[in-house]
């Protein structure tokens, strides 16, 4: 569910900006926290620290990446946008011993995308199960 594209953004003046439009995935911690799991502003998109789900959340590093990273994907279609969109990612990570396995499911993902990306190192992730969290902005460029 998205709020209308008519929603318009505005400045601490008053004046209308660019047009906000948010989209939920349907998870449930989304409504609980507040959050959206995407928001596109003009042609800018921001996705959520986003973790796999069950049953990929109970599974190694590459996958729970491999997990996110296809939500991150089905977020940004909702928006219009892909991941050859995608500017920036920052990962978090819990145990720096699985950044090849998080690096090798970012790079199938973004190929020949290649967005700048930050890597982080977190004592703990929500749930607590996961072992990476990935969030992206895209600029839909075409």
């Amino acid at each position: 569910m998205s709020m209308p594209f008519g929603a318009l953004c505005a400045n601490r003046a008053g004046e209308l900006r660019l047009p906000r439009q948010n989209f939920s995935s349907g998870y449930a911690f989304e409504d609980a926290y507040g959050y959206s799991r995407a928001v596109r502003v003009g042609n800018q998109v921001f996705v959520s620290g986003t973790t796999a789900r069950p049953p990929e959340l109970g599974r190694d590093a590459y996958m729970q990446a491999k997990a996110a990273l296809a939500i991150i994907a089905d977020a940004l279609a909702r928006t219009g946008a892909d991941m050859r969109h995608v500017v920036r990612t920052v990962v978090y990570v819990i145990d720096l011993a699985d950044a090849p396995h998080i690096a090798r499911a970012h790079s199938e993902a973004f190929d020949q995308v290649r967005p700048a990306s930050t890597l982080v190192q977190v004592g703990a992730l929500t749930p607590a199960s996961a072992r990476v969290e990935i969030e992206a902005t895209a600029i839909i460029h075409d």
